[in-house]
């Protein structure tokens, strides 16, 4: 006897993305209401191209593409989101977005997950093996699992069963947890607050063309110069070991992807000097700032 054919990854994120298109039929960003525990589940519906800059979102998130294309710039960082992707907003994460409407419905749609502070501490305590784990990719699969975890928040956060809040804060875990064991998402516990080098990069990705000072970024976390040291100190990082990771990333990215010259790529990252720019360039890189934009262009 033959067996059907396994579905192809494709029809099965389409499948997934069918199944939650419900809870994206009508925009929900105007409704919600701080006073709902477990946070609600909103939907992002527009008919018109949108673009927000400094985004701010104060936690953590869970976005999902439902119909449409969304472009988010994180400082030089860009990426692209078309229907059936997913992706994990970490807290405090500032960037510039673009929502577009998909040209043969008119619609764009999303749905987003807000993950509070309370609960990722909870779950830290429950699954302490996903506490500071590795996240090499922010690109979750929308597996049957995490769809039904989904459906079944959604349903209780509704209030269409009588679910006490307990039960609807153990849906939002089962969300978390999945995302945990697939790699995209890293639990963090109360007593570290998370981790503090990784706050500061997400504070000056976006910004990075700012004279930032340990004062500064103190002040962003409402903590003393002397704390943000000690605690950078334990996770063997320093401010300016940050910075110049993230300006030198930047910098590539500028001259190697995009349209861009040395002087964007200086404008883009606040370095002042061209020849000091240069020599941490090639230090990190080995090869010099032109030479990196001048391989993407074509030999004559």
């Amino acid at each position: 006897m033959l067996k059907p054919d396994a579905p192809e990854p494709a029809a099965l994120k389409r499948a997934a993305i069918d199944a939650l298109r419900a809870l994206a039929m009508h925009d929900t960003r105007g409704e919600a209401n701080d006073e709902v525990q477990p946070p609600v589940i909103s939907a992002f519906v527009s008919r018109n191209r949108e673009v927000m800059t400094q985004l701010l979102m104060p936690t953590a998130g869970l976005v999902i593409i439902i119909e449409g294309r969304k472009e988010i710039l994180f400082g030089a960082e860009r990426r692209v989101y078309e229907a059936g992707d997913a992706f994990v907003l970490p807290a405090n994460a500032r960037s510039d977005v673009v929502n577009e409407p998909d040209p043969r419905t008119g619609f764009y749609r999303a749905l987003f997950i807000r993950f509070p502070r309370p609960l990722v501490i909870e779950a830290a305590r429950l699954w302490p093996q996903y506490v500071g784990q590795e996240t090499p990719r922010n690109k979750p699969v929308i597996s049957d699992d995490l769809r039904s975890a989904i459906l079944h928040a959604a349903e209780a956060i509704s209030h269409r069963v009588a679910a006490s809040k307990r039960v609807m804060e153990h849906r939002i875990l089962e969300i978390l947890l999945i995302l945990a064991e697939q790699g995209v998402l890293s639990l963090a516990p109360k007593y570290v607050n998370g981790s503090v080098a990784d706050a500061v990069r997400l504070l000056v990705r976006h910004r990075l063309h700012l004279p930032w000072s340990a004062a500064g970024v103190a002040a962003e976390f409402n903590m003393s110069e002397a704390t943000l040291r000690r605690r950078l100190r334990a996770e063997d990082q320093t401010l300016q070991d940050i910075l110049l990771d993230e300006r030198m990333k930047a910098a590539y990215i500028v001259l190697n992807d995009r349209d861009a010259d040395v002087a964007d790529a200086l404008a883009a990252t606040g370095y002042r000097s061209r020849s000091h720019f240069a020599r941490q360039f090639q230090e990190r890189f080995g090869k010099t700032p032109s030479s990196v934009r001048r391989r993407k262009q074509p030999a004559s």
